[in-house]
């Protein structure tokens, strides 16, 4: 056709969402593993091929209707819905977010994918890349961080994700919703602890499963007032001390895979009163010591994950 351009798209290691369950979604699916994909279905229902990558951890999927924060951190979505009205709305949720969309409807960007494998084992072949040990991911305000941070155990069984914010329900309903969207994009299977107490699940030896830790911004800011930074204690500033050691103490020590999500506040205008720039100047040293011992640092822009490390 005179309006396409033809073209292949370099998918390893970056996220891919299919959104469909049928035999012709676990068609795409192969294709993308075999691209080096990592890969998220979404649907209520799978097939028995589908169903058994996911058991076996080499793709993720979430068993329900679509919605479009399952686009999160996503660089292609494949439409192959059996209702028509789903793939059109999530080919328009892409647009919108300028994300390649692949499909045989007329929303679709990409009208082809990568040719099948030959191997016809390649999609039960684990994803390639793996994050490391301890990641520390970077972002600024609606960055695309923490979908960045969740896309790289979008194929772990399970996962204990410590959310270091104020809980829902106190009065804010701007961060209620926040927390909402948080929680609907998270697979049914990850466990969610509220909690400050990173240092702790960082020791932990019961569990085996990966961290997610979003975020240390949130920490740092619970943290300082629980210390009474801010009510003037003269013990504050070495109480605070004695918690970021720990915390950086732990990073250092823990056998468990962790993934974790701060504020990168270096490149931002400088705060406007004393106790702006003090938060400021005690996350940056905090994102420093903790990126000094991490295996991999990213930085998103723009939703787009850079490696730093």
């Amino acid at each position: 056709m005179a309006d396409t351009f033809r073209l292949e798209l370099r998918m390893r290691g970056r996220q891919a969402v299919v959104i469909g369950g049928s035999a012709a979604a676990a068609c795409q699916v192969a294709r993308l593993l075999a691209a080096g994909a990592r890969v998220l279905v979404v649907a209520p229902e799978l097939t028995g091929e589908l169903a058994d990558l996911v058991a076996r951890g080499v793709i993720a999927a979430r068993g329900r209707d679509y919605v479009a924060a399952d686009l999160d951190g996503a660089w292609l979505v494949v439409v192959c819905a059996d209702d028509e009205m789903v793939n059109e709305r999530a080919a328009a949720d892409a647009a919108l977010r300028h994300i390649w969309c692949a499909g045989s409807g007329a929303g679709a960007t990409v009208t082809g994918l990568l040719p099948a494998p030959d191997d016809p084992t390649a999609a039960a072949s684990p994803r390639p890349h793996r994050p490391g040990h301890r990641v520390l991911v970077l972002g600024g305000a609606r960055s695309g961080k923490s979908a960045a941070a969740e896309s790289m155990l979008a194929d772990a069984p399970a996962v204990d994700y410590v959310a270091t914010g104020p809980l829902a329900g106190a009065g804010d309903p701007e961060w209620d919703q926040r927390v909402r969207e948080h929680q609907a994009r998270r697979p049914p299977a990850w466990q969610t602890l509220e909690t400050c107490d990173i240092a702790g699940i960082l020791t932990d030896r019961d569990s085996a499963a990966p961290i997610l830790v979003d975020c240390l911004a949130t920490w740092l800011a619970r943290t300082m007032d629980d210390c009474r930074l801010w009510a003037g204690d003269p013990n504050a500033d070495s109480r605070l001390n004695a918690r970021t050691d720990a915390l950086v103490g732990a990073w250092q020590r823990t056998r468990r895979q962790v993934i974790v999500v701060s504020n990168e506040v270096g490149s931002g205008i400088v705060p406007a009163t004393a106790s702006g720039r003090r938060f400021r100047d005690e996350l940056g040293w905090l994102n420093s010591r903790i990126a000094a011992w991490s295996d991999e640092v990213w930085l998103c822009t723009a939703g787009i994950p850079s490696r730093l490390r």
